[in-house]
């Protein structure tokens, strides 16, 4: 998993998950998921308001995403605290520079937030909850099974393709950091099981 450094004055946080096991599985399960997991993806939060003390949004974002997620109001931030859900690194802090094209992109969709601007000053590392998904799809090229991953927003139920990217490079460092013995079979996942997006 690759770390995320973050602000010194402010620890990682996780955003709540609102959205429970028993909410999540039939979800996924609509989605054609025949075993799930929660996860934590580590990303970086910058607010967007008029000034840093009052945001009334935030991007959160990492190297390995297309573009951000907004967040509207406050991050009802909390402590991180161990769990058995899986931790994923989402990449690298992303520069202030590429902050200010991912809110261009959402100010051009939103013409009536173009007064709003990315504050700096308060980018920090959080947590976001998902719930991972996994069916078997058709078989491949390679005459094998591919695994079809499925992301859920732990805050709100919705799928998230937008994640995936994040999320299988937070899987593929898990994998590539340490063997994978654990007793949950959805974590039981070969080097050479392909999960496209």
């Amino acid at each position: 998993m690759v770390e995320l450094k973050a602000v010194p004055s402010e620890p990682l946080a996780r955003l709540p998950r609102r959205v429970n096991a028993t909410d999540a599985e039939p979800r996924l399960r609509r989605f054609g998921a025949e075993r799930f997991e929660p996860a934590w993806l580590s990303l970086w939060a910058v607010a967007i308001g008029r000034e840093a003390a009052t945001p009334l949004a935030w991007l959160l974002a990492a190297e390995n995403l297309p573009r951000a997620l907004l967040v509207a109001g406050e991050l009802d931030l909390q402590p991180a605290e161990d769990d058995d859900a899986l931790a994923l690194g989402g990449g690298q802090r992303p520069t202030v520079a590429q902050f200010e094209r991912w809110w261009l992109w959402e100010r051009l969709a939103r013409p009536r937030r173009w007064s709003l601007r990315v504050q700096p000053s308060t980018m920090r590392a959080v947590e976001l909850p998902l719930w991972l998904g996994y069916s078997q799809g058709r078989q491949g090229y390679r005459q094998r099974r591919q695994t079809r991953l499925i992301v859920l927003s732990g805050l709100s139920g919705e799928a998230l393709g937008a994640l995936k990217p994040a999320v299988l490079a937070g899987l593929r460092d898990c994998l590539n950091a340490k063997p994978y013995a654990t007793n949950h079979t959805s974590r039981q996942v070969r080097d050479d099981d392909p999960v496209p997006g």
